[in-house]
Parts: structure tokens; C-alpha cells; sequence
């Protein structure tokens, strides 16, 4: 086996992201190398970039969570997976058209599943499922608060709830989206224009489980509304970056605010930030059977983004340039363009 050229965008520290060429080489013992048709594109990417995570990766680096492509070569000891099989993995660094991958961390994408809508739902309809059933272990008769309801992980919970079954959903959302939520069966609010916490009240009360992604003091408006036993799952800080620049108020202060702060006060309901590695460690096994669920699903075509909108890798700063100004589908980085 012999070294690759591939392509990788980077984030530099003048906060830009350049496409460079560097050398691939063969897959060591226990990794495949996967030539990469498509990659997922996050609003936590733009996040990354920006640097306004507590903790996030240092300049230089690649961003990206996720992606799709065909196996390139084995390493040895590698005997379940060959050349010219598709496969999907969740990664640090996916903005890239190569990447050798430890075997274990890459799923087989199921027949009649193509590289971009694979792309499109593995890593929101993955950590959706995983805050779902994981996270909240939501069943049949739970009532769920979902904000963002119809971004791309907002709509995810809304269809994999719908595949539950029995589980009403209030979902947020601005006016001109409401309907959306409606037609996956949810109870639609429209942030702007009403209070979630009355809505919730006059449909019967608490909720069971409350998803947040905005982050600092809005952390504790969704813990408000939740039953005793409830839990608040939180994960993301979306207002961290308002009109493009930080934002104070979400910081390290807001944070413990609208996470630790509940927690001082015992009164039978509990908070939690959803992280997909701190899960994989406590439970390894979710990582490949939550990932090969969500695969199943759409080769089955339960599960769906609203829209799929591709970009070639090397535009891969107007994807996030879109992604910040609001799209209404997925936008995914075709590394083949």
C-alpha cells in the first residue's frame, strides 16, 4: 500500500479555513483508510471555528464531526472490512477528502443509502437518538419540550419521536416553520410570539425531558417547566455567537447558571449536558448501535432532512458563512466535487 494525496481544510489562526494538500499514508495496523465522498456540516462546526467554545480545538486545526466515504485500504488485522465498502464514521477533523480511521470507529452504510444522505442525517440523527433514548429514555407517553424544533437535530427528535410513537412533542420554532412542526405531529410554538412555559401549562402541564441547544441563562426557562423526576438535557451554546461575535452572557457564568446552578437546590428534577464522547466512555457499545440504528433507518426512509443542499469541500467557508446566516436544510461538503 502506498501514500495518498488528500485534501483538508483548515482553520487557521487568523480564523480562516484553507484548503491544503498533504500526504496520506497507507492505514497502520488496525485503521482503514477511507477516501471521503461527504461530510456533514454543523452549526457546532461554526462554533469551532469561531473559537467561542470553552475548551474547543487550537489553531491549526480541521473542522468537521462526521463523514461518509468508500474504503480505500486495511491495515493489518483488519478483517471485517474491505476496499470499495461505504462506511460512516463520527470523527474529529472530517473536512477532508482522506482519512485513516481506526476499524472499530467506522460503520458499514447500509445498500441504497447514497454518501450525502448518509451525510446528511448520521451525526444529528445520531446524537437525537442517543439524547432521546440515552439522554432522556423517552418511551411511549413521555412529554418532551424540543427548541429549535425545526433545525436540522430539532427535526430529527421530532421524527425519531414520531417513530417512538406516543410521545407528544412541544416543539419551538419562528412563525414562518410552525407548520412544519405540526406535520410531524407536534405541538408548535412559536418562539417569538409566545411563551413556551404557558403553552406547556395549558396542554396539561410538565414535561419529562426538555432539550436545549441556546445555552446560559434559557437553560433555566426550560428547566422550569419540567415535572418532578423531569430532566433537562442540554447541548449545545447556539447564542455563543450572536450577529457573529461572541456573546457574553452565554459564557462559563451562564453555563453554570443554567446547569449546575439547579442543582443546589435538590427538588427532584435533574440537569445534564449531552456529550457524545463522555457517553461513548461510560457506554461503549452506544457509538455503533446507535450510529448503525440511525443508518437502518434511513436505508428504511423513516428518517429524512428537510433538505439536502451540497457545497463542493473547497467551499467549505461559505457552507459555515450559510449555516450562520440560517439555512432551512442540511448542508453537506461533497469532498468528490
Amino acid at each position: 500500500m502506498q501514500t495518498t494525496q488528500m485534501r483538508a481544510v483548515n482553520r487557521d489562526a487568523a480564523n480562516c479555513l484553507q484548503v491544503r494538500e498533504t500526504d496520506l499514508p497507507a492505514p497502520p495496523a488496525g485503521q482503514v483508510r477511507v477516501r471521503v465522498e461527504a461530510v456533514g456540516v454543523s452549526y457546532g462546526d461554526l462554533l469551532f471555528q469561531r473559537g467561542v467554545v470553552p475548551g474547543g480545538p487550537k489553531t491549526p486545526f480541521i473542522p468537521g464531526c462526521d463523514l461518509v466515504g468508500v474504503v480505500d485500504a486495511v491495515g493489518p488485522g483488519v478483517t471485517d472490512l474491505e476496499p470499495g465498502q461505504r462506511v460512516c464514521a463520527l470523527v474529529s477533523g472530517g473536512y477532508a477528502d482522506g482519512m485513516n480511521l481506526p476499524a472499530e470507529r467506522v460503520v458499514p452504510v447500509p445498500d441504497g443509502v447514497s454518501a450525502l444522505d448518509a451525510a446528511a442525517v448520521s451525526l444529528n440523527y445520531f446524537i437525537a437518538h442517543q439524547m432521546l433514548h440515552r439522554g432522556g429514555k423517552v418511551t411511549s407517553g413521555s412529554r418532551i419540550l424540543v427548541h429549535g424544533a425545526s433545525g436540522g437535530v430539532g427535526l430529527a427528535f421530532l421524527q425519531l419521536a414520531e417513530h417512538i410513537g406516543g410521545v407528544t412533542v412541544f416543539g419551538t420554532a419562528s412563525a414562518a416553520n410552525l407548520d412544519l412542526l405540526r406535520r410531524h405531529g407536534a405541538i408548535a410554538i412559536d418562539y417569538r410570539a409566545e411563551d413556551f412555559a404557558n403553552v406547556i401549562r395549558d396542554n396539561g402541564g410538565k414535561v419529562d425531558v426538555a432539550y436545549d441547544p441556546i445555552g446560559g441563562t434559557h437553560f433555566i426557562r426550560s428547566y422550569s417547566v419540567l415535572r418532578r423526576g423531569g430532566k433537562l438535557v442540554a447541548y449545545g451554546q447556539n447564542d455563543a455567537l450572536r450577529n457573529g461575535k461572541p456573546s457574553l452572557r452565554i459564557g462559563a457564568i451562564g453555563f453554570l447558571a443554567g446547569i449546575a446552578a439547579p442543582k443546589l437546590i435538590p427538588d427532584g428534577r435533574t440537569t445534564g449536558f449531552y456529550n457524545a464522547l463522555a457517553l461513548e466512555k461510560t457506554q461503549p457499545h452506544a457509538y455503533r448501535e446507535d450510529l448503525t440504528e440511525v443508518l437502518s433507518l434511513a436505508a428504511a426512509n423513516k428518517i429524512a432532512v428537510r433538505e439536502l443542499i451540497t457545497v463542493p469541500l473547497r467551499d467549505a467557508e461559505e457552507a459555515l458563512q450559510r449555516v450562520e446566516a440560517g439555512v432551512a436544510g442540511k448542508i453537506v461538503l461533497d469532498c468528490t466535487a
